[in-house]
């Protein structure tokens, strides 16, 4: 068994769609295949849970789950929970986003047609779900007696665990 420092690339679903705007009229890229691999988004699982521990301020209890674990979930055929398991198989422990090399002429890759477009990072997209989970829990504080709107400061539950992968 080995330690698996297998990383993944994380493109926001409005990254995907502003980049295929590109994409679509771009001569450059007919009949080419276009890789989203923006560099501030590659992640191990453990680097991805370290960033989100920062934001909540707390550290996560870890687990530790094997590629064996992981396939036997998969077979379960249980939704969403196999979905997940069979993704995060092939993403971390096959390494499918970047175990190929982009050298043939048809692979293109969107950071280098488009360099001057930045992609979201994983980092904003956290604070702007950590300042939603803020947001709503102002919306949903209720008036005390005669003192206005009391709000205590809200904290992000760490109800989650931080998964460490083995592959076998």
């Amino acid at each position: 068994m080995y330690f698996c420092f297998s990383t993944a690339y994380f493109v926001a679903g409005s990254d995907i769609g502003k980049f295929t705007l590109k994409v679509v009229d771009d001569n450059r890229t007919i009949n080419k295949s276009v890789h989203f691999r923006p560099q501030n988004n590659l992640f191990s699982i453990n680097e991805l849970a370290s960033l989100w521990e920062k934001k909540i301020k707390r550290s996560l209890p870890r687990v530790t789950v094997t590629e064996e674990d992981l396939l036997n979930a998969a077979n379960e055929m249980r939704v969403p929970e196999s979905i997940v398991a069979s993704f995060t198989h092939d993403i971390f422990i096959q390494g499918c986003q970047i175990n190929f090399a982009l050298d043939k002429p048809t692979d293109l890759e969107a950071t280098s047609l488009y360099p001057d477009t930045p992609f979201r990072s994983v980092d904003a997209c956290f604070d702007e779900f950590v300042s939603k989970v803020i947001e709503d829990h102002v919306k949903n504080s209720k008036p005390t007696s005669g003192e206005g709107l009391k709000i205590a400061k809200p904290t992000v539950r760490s109800e989650g665990f931080v998964i460490t992968l083995y592959a076998a």
